[in-house]
């Protein structure tokens, strides 16, 4: 089946207004989340690290980011709005800091704070373009989100080479994330509440919310989400650390390689979401799992860099596929109130 993108005339104003302000975060969000994987090899060889201390490091940044769904239910109860916008200042300030603050402890503290930020304001942005987009358009539209994050992601690869400079020029591309502060005057000046948002005298527990029959949709989205983390985060953490230093690859022909085929691969944010706006979102999450799955696999058992790159492409556009489609999907299944 031939998949076509909707055309512009299918976003109404306030789905361009809320896409282009979510979007503007998402490429900072990009950027600066993604810093401490692309630095990875220069940052730990910096500190003094191991690959160990190195994973304890990030299973630790991962473990603390779950504070960011204090953020989620402070949006549930006081509106949307004012937990976002803080939940990006912590991300951007956070990860400006690494900049600046020397030692293993400071770069964990930091890098914590980061990743707090980074799941609060994914949680939120999807939460607001599910409230605020037209439903024809609204996986496309998660699509669109989830590019500009690709971007300021791809952004930081095209910058890496500073990194190569000297023993410490690694913390400039953290320093560099601190740009994101420009996008808070208009995120001040044209972000408003939800639509969809109204503020109730008593709130909704998760407990009385499962019991409703919510728990019937919960668990299996949970799972899938746990399942995918449980297996992503680290790979992709570990992409740069495996091409470089187990594959013996230069940084050069290693950042070349990503910026292409994952680049490539982010295709699959708007195929993905076209895709779950015409054939449905569960079809569409099933295929991107089992692409991406086989990708990620190829990448981290197979040397040759002619496997290597269908690997890195196979996996991107697989987890590309999967944003809007699974976002949609979990959006439109529970009540704006929870």
């Amino acid at each position: 089946m031939l998949i076509q993108s909707p055309d512009a005339s299918s976003f109404t104003r306030n789905d361009r207004r809320a896409l282009f302000l979510m979007s503007l975060v998402a490429f900072f969000a990009g950027l600066s989340g993604t810093s401490i994987s692309h630095t990875l090899p220069f940052a730990r060889e910096s500190l003094g690290l191991s690959e160990g201390d190195m994973f304890r490091i990030f299973a630790i940044t991962r473990a603390v980011s779950l504070l960011g769904i204090a953020f989620a239910i402070k949006a549930d109860r006081d509106g949307r709005r004012a937990p976002f916008i803080a939940a990006f200042i912590m991300l951007i300030v956070g990860n400006a800091a690494t900049a600046f603050l020397p030692g293993t402890l400071a770069f964990t503290v930091t890098q914590s704070i980061t990743r707090i930020g980074v799941v609060a304001v994914a949680a939120l942005a999807i939460v607001v373009l599910a409230e605020e987009l037209t439903p024809a358009v609204r996986a496309y539209g998660m699509g669109i989100y989830a590019l500009a994050g690709s971007l300021g992601a791809g952004l930081g690869l095209i910058l890496l080479p500073i990194a190569e400079r000297s023993e410490g020029s690694w913390r400039i591309l953290f320093g560099i994330s601190a740009l994101g502060l420009l996008a808070l005057p208009l995120l001040n000046q044209f972000l408003e509440e939800s639509r969809a948002f109204r503020k109730f005298e008593t709130n909704v527990t998760f407990t009385r919310a499962l019991s409703a029959g919510l728990a019937k949709h919960f668990w299996p989205l949970a799972g899938i989400a746990f399942f995918v983390a449980a297996f992503s985060s680290p790979a992709f953490d570990f992409v740069f650390e495996r091409l470089i230093n187990d594959l013996a690859w230069e940084a050069g022909p290693a950042r070349f390689l990503l910026i292409v085929f994952s680049g490539l691969g982010a295709l699959g944010l708007l195929f993905g979401g076209r895709m779950a706006d015409s054939m449905g979102r569960r079809q569409t999450t099933a295929v991107a799992l089992v692409l991406g799955g086989v990708g990620g696999i190829g990448f981290y058992t197979l040397g040759s860099g002619w496997l290597l790159a269908p690997s890195i492409l196979l996996a991107s556009f697989g987890a590309s596929m999967l944003v809007p489609a699974f976002a949609a999907h979990r959006s439109e299944l529970f009540p704006t109130r929870v």
